[in-house]
Formats: structure tokens, sequence, C-alpha cells
């Protein structure tokens, strides 16, 4: 047992040279990779994408065209030849009408018409008509005779203009009755109905064995080799919009699509303030009829380029600096060096990206913090 008032221990030596070797090691491994903090890389700014710098306004594809085949007469369809979705060629057959009652008609009509000719064919060459050489003689015999005997003209002159007149009536009625044949051979041609363009059948109204009226809708085609985009353009954003101006179209599946105007409603929808434009869309496109496209609208007024520093550009998140009170990023300069700059976040994007609305500009390069 060591007494209470015993001498303190020696104080310990240290070596120099074990201590300059142990500070060394310590500083080579806090400067190694993981202890060290990661250096700040840089990256160029993009322009936003055109969905980011638009506004998004729904629409429909739509045929280039689409024609109402309607029947041009009534009666009871025999036979009906088109489906929903079947592509047609320019005069193909669709459907056909019943014809009984104009067949019937029409020979009514041939009946008639026969009958005129004979009539005339009388007329023209029965003994004392005007045609034959004894209605000749007669006539001129009888009126040389009337004007013998002090008759003006005489009766052969009278009886020569009537059989005139009969002629010329008989010649009408031939005329109208060759009309009226013709008009219901027309008739029977138009229960022949056909495909007035190439197209698909997009809509079938009647089936075989319905009985329709002069001016029903049968069935719709609509030309598909090329679509359009429809769309209803609120007043204020559709200033400045003209034919032929491409825009960009977003598809369903996230597609980007360039399609310029092709045709802008004359007047505005009174009820909606709406206008609405057509876009031709390009071929090879993917998109069906009836599909749901978005068309983005820029922002900023249509036909002003604007500065290059108004447009939206697209950064990591983690190039804004942590611990600003406003938010920040540092640029590189040209010469190599670092500025500080101000910014203004617009949007933050779910893929850690932020839209920045000023302060950057396309083509800047900032540093990205770790």
């Amino acid at each position: 047992m060591k007494h209470l008032y015993s001498a303190p221990p020696a104080p310990r030596k240290y070596c120099p040279v074990v201590t300059a070797l142990c500070l060394g090691l310590l500083a080579a491994g806090l400067a190694s990779p993981s202890f060290a903090q990661g250096e700040p890389s840089v990256v160029l700014v993009q322009p936003a994408g055109a969905e980011l710098n638009a506004v998004s306004i729904g629409g429909t594809v739509i045929p280039y065209r689409s024609v109402t085949v309607s029947a041009q007469r009534g009666g009871r369809i025999t036979a009906l030849y088109v489906r929903e979705g079947m592509p047609l060629q320019f005069n193909q057959p669709i459907a056909a009408l019943d014809d009984d009652v104009l067949r019937q008609q029409i020979q009514g009509v041939e009946a008639q018409l026969r009958a005129a000719r004979s009539t005339l064919d009388y007329d023209i060459y029965s003994p004392g008509a005007l045609g034959s050489p004894a209605g000749a003689m007669g006539g001129m015999m009888g009126a040389m005779m009337g004007s013998m005997f002090g008759a003006p003209g005489g009766g052969g002159v009278d009886a020569w203009l009537a059989r005139v007149d009969r002629i010329n009536q008989a010649r009408a009625r031939i005329d109208q009755l060759q009309a009226e044949d013709r008009a219901l051979q027309a008739q029977v041609a138009y229960g022949a109905i056909t495909a007035p363009m190439d197209g698909i059948v997009t809509q079938r109204m009647v089936e075989a064995g319905e009985v329709v009226q002069a001016g029903q809708p049968l069935v719709q085609i609509a030309y598909v080799s090329r679509l359009r985009a429809e769309f209803d353009i609120p007043v204020e954003l559709a200033q400045g919009i003209a034919p032929g101006q491409p825009f960009t179209l977003k598809t369903s599946g996230g597609l980007l699509i360039s399609a310029p105007v092709g045709e802008i409603a004359p007047a505005v929808d009174a009820r909606t303030h709406t206008q609405r434009i057509k876009l031709d869309l390009p071929p090879g496109n993917g998109l069906r009829l009836g599909e749901y496209v978005e068309l983005l609208l820029p922002r900023s007024p249509v036909g002003n380029a604007g500065a290059m520093g108004a447009r939206p550009v697209v950064i990591p998140a983690a190039a804004l600096l942590r611990g600003s009170a406003l938010p920040m990023v540092q640029v590189v300069t040209g010469d190599g060096q670092v500025a500080s700059r101000i910014v203004r976040v617009a949007e933050k994007l779910p893929n850690g990206q932020v839209v920045i609305s000023a302060g950057l500009v396309a083509g800047d390069i900032v540093r990205v913090q770790p």
C-alpha cells in the first residue's frame, strides 16, 4: 500500500517521431474518400419542355372529312352490305332499296308512251293527213276551190291546221312521258346506294329490312387517311393564331407531335366564348379516331418571341444553395469564376428538378451541390 504522501509519478515522455507519424496517418484518413466531402459538379441549364412552358387544352382526334350517307328516296332496305369499322372504296355498294312499285310505274309509263307514238303515227300517215300525198293534195285543192268560190281559206285549211295541232300535242305527250320514264328510272337507280368517297364506316344507323324515308341517315363514313385534332380555344388565348402555324400536341402516351393549324372557325361560340381550330396531324402518328390529345399553347403571346431570359428553364434541385434566405445558384462564368445569382423557382418537379422562371437562361452552367 502506497503512502498518502508518496512522491507523484514521473510525467510520460512522447517520442517526436511517433507523434508526427500518428498525426500524418490521421490526416491521411480524414482526407480519404470515406471522410472527405464530395466536390460540387456542374450542369448545363436546359430549356423547359413544351409541356412546362404552355397552357394545356384538351381536344379530340377527328377524321379529315366525314360524310353521312342518307337515302335519296323511300323504300324497304333489301340488302345492307356494310358494318361498322369496314373500309370502303369510292362507289362501293352500301345498301339496296326495293323497287317493285317503281318498276310497275315504269311499265305503265312505257305503255302510255307506245300509245302516244301510235297516235302520232296515225296523225301523220293516215289518209288525209298532212304528211300523206292525198292529204297534201286535198288541202291544196280545198284551198284553191275555196278561193275560187269566194270561201276565204276554205275548209281544207282548217282541217290542215287541226291536224298540225294534233301532231304537236302528240309529240308533246311523248316528250312528257319520256321525262316521266327517265325520272322513274332515276328513282330506281337511287335504290342502289354507294360510297361517295374512300373511308371507313364509323356508324350504321339502320338494319336490313327496315323501311326508310327520303333523307333518312343510313351510315356515316370517315376519311381516315388523314386525321385532324379539334380544340375549342378560349378567346383570350386564340388571338393571333393563323392557318399553317405549327403547335405542339401531347398524346395520352406522352408523345409530343408537331402539327400545323389547318382550319379556324370564322366566329366565336357565343355560349362558350371559345373559337374552334383544327390541326392537321402528320401521317403515321399512331393516333385513332376519338383519342384524347392536348394542345400545348405557349403561355407567352403568340408571335411574340420575347427575351430568352423570360423563358423557363430546368435545373436540378440540388443546384439551389442550401441555407440561403433567397433561392440562389452558383453560375460558372466564361472565365471559370463562380458567381452567385438569385433565381425565381416556378415549380418543383417530381423527378428532382425545378423550373426556373427568371434568373437563368438556357446554356448557363450552374454548380450542383453534393
